[in-house]
């Protein structure tokens, strides 16, 4: 928030959050922090499967006619252009950097669908061979090389490019933050210039998510020579895209790479521009005017544009980011289980979703909503504590919330002082979240809380210290259930600053990384949420749909739970023979 005395109208108070929540940068605040080392005029709900699919698989060719009308054009879009300190694909937490980088580096595997887990081949000719359960053999696409750009100007992508990828994550620095991901691997084996072999070091349910991950680029040594970082002005891939350019917080480009490997002469477009608007104002002119041709844009601007511009097209897809609080097992009052109850079922979910996200967004489990993979079922997680909808639900969870609070005051007493609240200082400023905690659980609980905003390198010292029992922020999502699961609340998780240590979750989390059978590892995932919501160690409170506003002529425009997949680019194209093309500068 700023102290100056001007107006806002509610769309460009709106943008201030979007910037916030959109920027994983920022977003994977408390995810990072415990580890150690974005036709008509009628809503048209999205689906990633129903338009063209970027997946870099080979499909039958089209006609030339075809292909003749759907090359051609630069799609302009608004979107966050944050990054953290890295520019480096291995290193950096920034999703909309990674974003971008995802339209230039290739990896082995891709998702075309995060929500459902589609997993399809990219610099992989196919998906892997698996002669055992601990065995991947990956052949390299013959076609696949580096853009022809120096120093690498064109050359194949071989194996032991892979290898080096993913060998300079296990034996790099602690700011290889991913490292820990690629403890599974028991050794790599390059058999050939196109084939690689992976040896695992037990069953591993994640193994083809490992490849696909969103960070799981594959770079070329020469862009690290001697150990150095990758820099912004050496971003040279494999990818569907061609780097161009990234300007901090301003706009960031990309041109068509035309010898990629992906087949079917994609990608279509020639160019893709990246803004982030200041003011909800520049979105509005960029709409009408077609400078812009798709924005990513609040529930209530995008009912206001389309009042204006009714021709415009709605997309929405649930985005796996959420807001969340965390607790410290070890510290008193949070290390007792009715004290955690309390304040977590007395969180008025509904009323942040409101807040946050001008009512477009759902509660979560452990899992966020839109994950319809792994999440639990709403029709279960209604009868939560917490959850529970409508006034007689949220009056049930007060009653249980305050019995909870009652049975804890029988035994122990609360400190005389409010009870600090850390909460990230860009995050207060943005959306009010902690100050709004506090009201709830003042109004719920008659507790006193304060607020104590501060920067996220602060409070991330302060969560792997335990100076901070209680803590909220946005966190970033995942897409595998490992990845929501093991390193938070496993034992041995490196991520797991509660901490929580609890053998029974341990058993169920071990045995889901092993369970092969969708299904059954489907109602693992299922048991190790319910055992979570039942020991409160932290809640993951509420996530946002995302409304993106295209004009017609755009088509298959890629949206889905997560950041990092941006090369689905390559099957987006603009139809210039749609009438609405018309004026477009």
């Amino acid at each position: 928030m700023n102290d100056r005395m001007t107006f806002e109208s509610p769309w460009q108070r709106r943008l201030t959050r979007r910037r916030l929540l959109g920027a994983t940068g920022a977003a994977a605040a408390l995810a990072a922090a415990a580890c150690s080392r974005g036709g008509g005029g009628q809503p048209t709900p999205f689906s990633p499967t129903a338009e063209p699919s970027a997946s870099p698989t080979r499909a039958p060719s089209p006609s030339p006619t075809t292909l003749s009308s759907r090359h051609g054009h630069t799609l302009r879009h608004t979107g966050f252009v944050e990054r953290d300190a890295f520019a480096d694909p291995h290193k950096t937490q920034a999703g909309p950097l990674l974003g971008h980088q995802a339209m230039v580096f290739s990896r082995l595997l891709t998702y075309q669908d995060q929500a459902r887990g589609t997993i399809a081949a990219d610099l992989a000719a196919a998906l892997p061979e698996r002669p055992d359960a601990t065995t991947l053999v990956f052949r390299i696409n013959p076609q696949a090389r580096w853009h022809d750009l120096p120093p690498l100007n064109g050359r194949p992508v071989t194996a032991d490019d892979v290898k080096f990828s993913i060998e300079r994550q296990r034996s790099g620095d602690t700011t290889f933050v991913r490292a820990p991901q690629w403890a599974a691997i028991d050794s790599i084996e390059v058999t050939s210039p196109q084939t690689i072999t992976f040896r695992l070091k037990a069953p591993l349910a994640a193994a083809h998510h490992l490849f696909a991950d969103v960070a799981s680029f594959i770079v070329a040594p020469e862009l690290a020579p001697d150990g150095r970082d990758i820099p912004l002005d050496a971003q040279v891939g494999s990818g569907p895209f061609l780097w161009v350019e990234w300007s901090d917080q301003r706009f960031a480009s990309v041109r068509r790479n035309p010898a990629w490997f992906g087949g079917d002469r994609r990608p279509y477009l020639e160019g893709i521009s990246l803004v982030q608007p200041r003011t909800t104002a520049e979105v509005e002119s960029g709409l009408r005017t077609r400078a812009l041709d798709v924005a990513i844009v609040s529930r209530t601007l995008a009912d206001h544009l389309k009042r204006g511009l009714p021709q415009l097209v709605e997309y929405t897809v649930g985005h796996s980011m959420f807001v969340s609080v965390r607790y410290s097992l070890v510290n008193h009052p949070y290390n007792d289980q009715r004290f955690r109850n309390a304040v977590t079922w007395a969180l008025d979910r509904r009323e942040m979703v409101r807040k946050f996200f001008d009512g477009s967004g759902g509660l979560s489990p452990w899992i966020s909503w839109p994950v319809t993979r792994w999440t639990l079922p709403e029709s279960e997680l209604t009868t939560v504590p917490g959850y529970r909808p409508g006034d007689g639900g949220r009056e049930a969870d007060l009653r249980d919330a305050r019995a909870a609070l009652e049975a804890f005051r029988s035994e122990k007493q609360l400190p005389a002082d409010p009870l600090p609240l850390f909460v990230v200082d860009a995050t207060e400023n943005a959306i009010g979240l902690g100050s709004l905690i506090r009201d709830q659980l003042k109004a719920a609980l008659d507790l006193d809380i304060r607020v104590v905003p501060m920067p996220l390198s602060q409070l991330v010292g302060l969560l792997l210290s335990a100076e901070a029992p209680f803590a909220a922020g946005p966190d970033t999502g995942w897409i595998d259930l490992d990845d929501w699961v093991y390193p938070y609340f496993h034992s041995a998780g490196t991520r797991n600053s509660f901490p929580l240590r609890d053998p029974d979750l341990d058993a169920l989390i071990e045995k889901q990384r092993i369970e092969l059978n969708e299904d059954a590892r489907r109602s693992l995932g299922y048991e190790i949420q319910r055992r979570i919501l039942a020991l409160n160690p932290g809640a993951n409170l509420v996530s946002e749909r995302v409304v993106a506003l295209a004009w017609p002529y755009v088509k298959g425009y890629p949206l889905d739970t997560t950041d990092g997949y941006q090369d689905r680019f390559a099957s987006c194209w603009i139809d210039a023979s749609d009438p609405t093309f018309r004026g477009r500068a």
